[in-house]
């Protein structure tokens, strides 16, 4: 009986075991979160390469808005953008078409001591008739 209790717990601790540990080395090869910069000093800005313009909306165009809208982004060291949010709003549709061209822009990254680095920063989007 003693045996069978020995090899029941063996198999049981065997079955938990395993799994508990590709658990925790998932989450051990988790990566920590990129820093953020700001632009200035050591941190160079980030430069857009490719920025397609909004779309003008229907209702927009009908009643002949124009102005700006400014986006607070995050370009990640891969040069595109994250945490996208208007800073400076224009309509709600406006901003939502800005906010929409923004996502497809491509920057080259800001850098810090000549390395890629996520850089915050302000972009400004026009629309104009």
């Amino acid at each position: 009986m003693r045996s069978f209790q020995l090899v029941l717990a063996f198999a049981l601790i065997t079955a938990f075991v395993q799994p508990l540990a590709l658990f925790c080395q998932d989450d051990a090869t988790k990566a920590a979160p990129e820093p953020v910069y700001r632009a200035g000093g050591t941190v160079k800005p980030p430069h857009v390469f490719f920025s397609p313009d909004p779309e003008y909306t229907t209702k927009a165009r009908n009643e002949h808005q124009k102005g700006t809208v400014v986006i607070k982004i995050v370009v990640g060291a891969d040069g595109l953008p994250r945490d996208i949010k208007v800073d400076r709003s224009l309509s709600s549709d406006l901003d939502k078409a800005a906010m929409d061209a923004v996502k497809k822009w491509k920057f080259t990254p800001g850098t810090k001591d000549g390395k890629p680095v996520a850089v915050q920063i302000s972009v400004t989007v026009s629309f104009h008739l």
